[in-house]
């Protein structure tokens, strides 16, 4: 049991962390693509809305349909 809970607390660490990495790396995103910060800012909103958005959908989806079946099908859709 307490397994499963470190287990679910590392995910989200690394779910949070992922958004908090990429907001870190906006200058370089910036200087590599050759447009000012404010342009680059573009490219996290297009990455963190969708991710907050779809979460309540996520969760509905899966206590309906199972956590598994989802999450596979999520996985699948990123490969593919």
């Amino acid at each position: 049991m307490y397994f499963v809970l470190i287990l679910l607390g590392f995910t989200g660490f690394i779910s949070a962390a992922d958004n908090w990495v990429a907001s870190l790396f906006l200058p370089d995103i910036s200087v590599d693509f050759g447009s000012p910060i404010s342009q680059a800012s573009i490219i996290l909103t297009a990455y963190l809305f969708p991710y907050g958005v779809l979460q309540p959908f996520y969760g509905f989806y899966s206590d309906w349909y199972g956590c598994k079946k989802i999450l596979l099908l999520l996985f699948r859709s990123r490969i593919n």
